[in-house]
């Protein structure tokens, strides 16, 4: 492995990120959801620019928590087309009005425990998304504060030595 030597090359996600990659070994379609999930990460990776490893963690829990609620939304669509195809083969159905209405209402997500629980969950996936961009933000400003200015410009010489400067009245 080489050295790196760039302080914004420190830390890659696409080489360093340990947690979005796990979450595509998940992945139904591996290679198709991997390079959509590669592009992303090199596009959050030149966006956010982590400086050093703490970044790159949040970076990182960023990445997976996005990825998982992708595949969460796959998930909550196939839970959508079961629930519809069981509610057509339904022998309870009185009349096609009424198989309609009850297709479109076990789609609902309300109306299913099952998608209850996705929703609580994608909900949690939001507000850790959303906490790690506060934190990853935070501690960028924090960072361009701390970065130390480059020297001012020394003053203009008037000629005059530090006494004779004393000694004239001040105007003003």
């Amino acid at each position: 492995m080489s050295q790196k030597t760039n302080v914004q090359d420190s830390w890659n996600l696409l080489d360093d990120g340990l947690l979005w990659k796990e979450v595509i070994k998940g992945a139904a379609d591996r290679e198709s959801f991997r390079k959509q999930a590669e592009e992303f990460v090199s596009q959050l990776q030149l966006a956010a620019r982590p400086k050093n490893a703490l970044e790159g963690l949040l970076l990182d829990r960023m990445a997976s928590s996005h990825l998982r609620k992708v595949m969460l939304l796959e998930v909550e669509s196939g839970l959508r087309s079961y629930c519809r195809a069981s509610r057509r083969n339904d022998p309870f159905g009185k009349t096609s009005e009424m198989n309609k209405l009850s297709i479109i209402a076990y789609s609902l997500p309300t109306l299913d425990p099952g998608f209850n629980a996705l929703l609580k969950h994608e909900s949690m996936l939001d507000r850790g998304f959303h906490r790690d961009t506060s934190l990853l933000q935070q501690l960028q400003k924090v960072a361009g504060e701390n970065t130390p200015l480059p020297p001012k410009k020394p003053a203009k010489s008037n000629g005059k030595t530090i006494e004779e400067d004393a000694r004239e009245p001040m105007v003003g």
